[in-house]
């Protein structure tokens, strides 16, 4: 019986992290979670139909978003004004929702690029924002 050895392949380089140890394939440099970036999305289910929302962080499934609307006042609550709207080329005048809402991962939503708030408008969103992590 011959026995027909394979050749292995080369590999090529071998991925390390920064302490060297080796890494496979697919795998995050030393388990490192991404990092989550705010974000503006459109979301379509019951709740919001379409309407764009400031997704500001996640827990778990869930996106943590605060809506935003044309309207001063939803369900009875007063919105609060924003200076410019984040939509770009829309001079219309746009609210923020005062109360943050969780909403699926896994409902239909489509991310909206050169979306931003501005500089004043920021500190409205933080002050809203932070109030979510004080409360954790």
């Amino acid at each position: 019986m011959t026995g027909s050895k394979r050749a292995k392949k080369p590999t090529g380089k071998r991925r390390q992290d920064r302490y060297g140890k080796e890494k496979k394939r697919g795998e995050r440099l030393n388990k490192e979670k991404k990092r989550f970036q705010p974000h503006f999305r459109k979301i379509r289910n019951a709740q919001f139909t379409g309407h764009p929302v400031y997704v500001f962080g996640e827990d778990g499934k869930d996106f943590l978003v605060l809506g935003i609307t044309r309207s001063s006042e939803t369900n009875g609550i007063l919105n609060i004004p924003l200076t410019k709207n984040p939509e770009p080329k829309n001079e219309e005048r746009a609210y923020l929702r005062p109360k943050i809402m969780r909403v699926s991962k896994g409902v239909e939503n489509e991310v909206q690029k050169g979306w931003h708030f501005s500089n004043a408008d920021k500190k409205i969103v933080l002050s809203i924002t932070d109030s979510n992590k004080k409360r954790k």
